[in-house]
């Protein structure tokens, strides 16, 4: 019988000979993470007390979030700087791309379930989207460099979660809590044997500008409402559930939600002011527009629902029950 650590030794050869089943997966639920991926009901990262008063760690909380929104006013609100940001962080993006066109044991089912899982646990841990977005990308990057084996999957993607919530969360979840989230499938010393692995393949390169910062750059520089920023917002996390969006950069991405949002609130679609800050034309996201468009569309009868689920809520205000614009 095989045991977990031949499984686990599996995963440190290079390449991996894997199978790719799991095709014929028939689940009837408006989620399929949850069903696939356990997920246990954990207390949040920062619970308030019963009393009035906020507890020391809500209120480290909301002091660390109001210097970071602070900061990031400053940093894209000043022309000064804002050209030369841009234009790095255009250039960033182009280095290490996943591919959308990966040959590997994990189909897009399977990559679309975890994603909707990896939603659900940055909802339950209050994790900031830029982290969502950063997991999801180490994900594809490791997938565009080795085959995997579909059991060992999820340990891949709660692995590359714990590498995204270190370099982003100022206060991450500790390792134990990522072994809890899967049902302790995983141990510690699993996850802490994939981290060091993963990283090698990576070379230590983590950092990679997603859509998820291009769009909060562009939606401050535009001085978006809240209302079209959470539209914004839904709509590039919306993006990480179809593999195909791979193949765009993420700077259009985040300028076709941009110009989405824009148009549904009657605004200008993609102001001459932005050509001239960014160099992105609406000739180089029209594409990307129409597969936004398509998938704003279709995501209320998706599978996964809980990025659409989210957005239907009275804090996010309900921006996923939004008409689509017409083009």
């Amino acid at each position: 019988m095989q045991t977990r650590a031949d499984s686990i030794s599996r995963v440190w050869e290079s390449p991996m000979l894997v199978s790719t089943g799991y095709d014929n997966v028939d689940i009837d639920k408006s989620s399929l993470a949850s069903s696939v991926f356990k997920t246990p009901v954990c207390a949040p990262l920062f619970s308030p007390r019963d009393d009035s008063e906020p507890s020391v760690d809500m209120k480290r909380d909301m002091v660390i979030r109001k210097k970071e929104d602070g900061q990031d006013e400053a940093m894209f609100s000043c022309v000064e700087y804002f050209s030369d940001i841009i234009k790095y962080m255009m250039h960033r993006q182009m280095r290490n791309r996943p591919s959308p066109n990966y040959q590997n044991g994990v189909n897009e089912e399977m990559r679309t379930i975890l994603i909707d899982w990896f939603h659900d646990i940055v909802t339950e841990y209050s994790l900031k989207q830029e982290t969502f977005h950063l997991a999801c990308s180490l994900v594809d990057r490791f997938l565009s460099i080795l085959n995997i084996d579909k059991d060992q999957f999820q340990l891949v993607g709660t692995t590359c979660l714990m590498i995204a919530t270190k370099y982003e969360e100022v206060f991450p979840p500790e390792i134990r809590e990522f072994s809890i989230i899967t049902d302790n499938t995983y141990d510690v010393d699993e996850i802490r044997r994939m981290e060091k692995f993963l990283l090698a393949q990576l070379d230590f390169d983590v950092a990679h500008p997603t859509a998820a910062w291009f769009a909060a750059c562009f939606g401050k520089k535009m001085k978006f409402t809240e209302k079209m920023t959470k539209t914004m917002r839904y709509l590039v996390d919306l993006s990480l559930l179809d593999v195909h969006f791979l193949r765009y950069r993420p700077s259009d991405i985040a300028a076709a939600a941009a110009c989405f949002a824009n148009v549904q609130l009657g605004r200008e679609a993609w102001p001459k002011e932005m050509i001239q800050a960014t160099g992105i034309d609406t000739d180089d996201f029209i594409d990307v527009l129409k597969d936004l468009h398509h998938t704003y569309i279709n995501a209320p009868i998706s599978k996964n629902k809980s990025i659409f689920n989210k957005y239907c809520e009275t804090d996010e205000m309900e921006v996923a029950l939004l008409f689509a614009p017409t083009y």
